[in-house]
């Protein structure tokens, strides 16, 4: 699978004179316009999906995409076979029921096409603050972590229960349905709903007891699960059967791998190492190693040096040498690529020095046998004068030298 980003693809002189970037509308077209030729190329070359993540407000051209569903619904219809998924929606900044029938009335408008769903928690707070209207909503937030767990895992069951039952009733901490869950009372349409509709949905007196989430999805969506930092994840996705996509060192892929399968088969299923798991690599192709290099400095060590280190998603490269006391920052953007390309999480050389790396991955550094393996690209933020060959070359070296040693 193939994980696109939606970066306004600009250099940092013209992200700078021209912001806030996701706010020119050329600029926004100009994405888009780049963000379909790699989904179209992705189909040509034959990926199996293509997924993109979910973000808001970020006027400074970053993750610039806000409902990527809505925009599959265009791209299905402009590709042949490719799925889609998004990576991720964020549930907890959403009403559970209207995501439920999203994602199953795209199961109906194109059948076939939904890889599956990853549901996030949702970690920045400028965005998810005020699309919930509530301070204490954040993943990764000392002050609201946990609750941030407890309404993911409710409102993920909420979700399940509408694909799987044609009414019920939900009463739980942060959701009722119906609501009140106590009844809606005096239904105008009683008579009706009683004949017509779900049973149990309305009783004798016309109060509504229970709900029913039209459509039912053509086929249930797969759901899949991010994994950087929580060891409660796994354990939570593998009681539920959810497919956990976990991105980090390759010491923890290997430990997170073997704690999902061994609680699944606690739990009754009995999975082989790597089964209903994915792994989340970036990689960079060249001619040689240091052509290589300097593309990935220039897309994902930018990237992970300028933005998601300011988040913290780069303490998962920290080693015993690094200043424990100190945020983990190397200082710039090559000396982070050389980091995460040692710590297993970045694939970097030629297609035959990354084809052996893969080789590792697709064993979950053992004796596994890993199920997805999702490609994460930046690629397409490049600027446009440098982004179109170097990005078509990256995906076809994939396509070619890659994908067919592990089908």
């Amino acid at each position: 699978m193939l994980m696109s980003t939606s970066a306004i693809p600009v250099s940092v002189e013209e992200r700078r004179s021209r912001r806030p970037v996701a706010r020119d509308v050329e600029l926004y077209q100009r994405m888009l316009h780049k963000y379909e030729e790699a989904a179209r190329l992705a189909d040509e070359l034959g990926f199996d999906g293509f997924g993109s993540t979910e973000h808001h407000l970020q006027t400074e051209g970053g993750e610039s995409l806000p409902n990527a569903l809505l925009l599959y619904a265009k791209l299905a219809a402009v590709t042949s076979r490719i799925q889609f998924m998004p990576m991720s929606v964020v549930v907890t900044s959403h009403d559970p029921i209207r995501v439920a029938e999203d994602l199953a009335l795209f199961t109906h408008m194109h059948p076939g096409r939904l890889a599956g769903v990853q549901f996030a928690r949702g970690y920045q707070t400028r965005w998810m603050q005020t699309l919930t209207q509530s301070e204490n909503i954040a993943a990764l937030n000392p002050v609201s972590d946990q609750r941030n767990r407890k309404r993911f895992d409710e409102y993920l069951a909420i979700i399940e229960k509408a694909w799987t039952q044609d009414s019920f009733t939900h009463s739980g901490e942060f959701y009722q349905a119906p609501f009140p869950v106590a009844g809606i009372r005096d239904w105008a349409l009683a008579d009706w709903t009683r004949t017509y509709g779900g049973s149990g949905e309305v009783d004798d007196d016309g109060t509504v007891r229970e709900i029913g989430v039209i459509p039912k999805p053509l086929h249930r969506p797969r759901v899949f699960i991010p994994n950087t930092f929580s060891p409660q994840t796994a354990v939570d996705s593998a009681l539920h059967g959810r497919t956990l996509v976990f991105t980090g060192i390759r010491e923890r892929a290997r430990a997170t791998a073997e704690l999902y399968r061994d609680t699944a088969r606690e739990a009754g299923q009995d999975l082989r190492l790597g089964q209903n798991f994915g792994v989340l690599v970036k990689i960079a192709f060249g001619e040689t190693y240091e052509e290589a290099f300097d593309y990935a400095a220039r897309t994902y060590g930018f990237w992970y040096h300028n933005f998601f280190q300011k988040f913290g998603f780069t303490e998962v490269f920290r080693t015993a040498a690094d200043d424990p006391t100190r945020p983990f920052d190397l200082g710039d953007a090559r000396a982070l690529t050389q980091r995460m390309i040692e710590s297993g999480h970045l694939l970097c050389g030629t297609a035959d020095q990354v084809r052996d790396q893969i080789a590792e991955v697709a064993t979950v550094y053992g004796d596994g046998e890993l199920e997805w393996l999702i490609y994460e690209s930046w690629g397409q933020s490049l600027p446009d004068d440098e982004r179109s060959e170097i990005h078509r070359y990256q995906l076809s070296t994939y396509a070619k030298e890659i994908m067919p040693a592990f089908r």
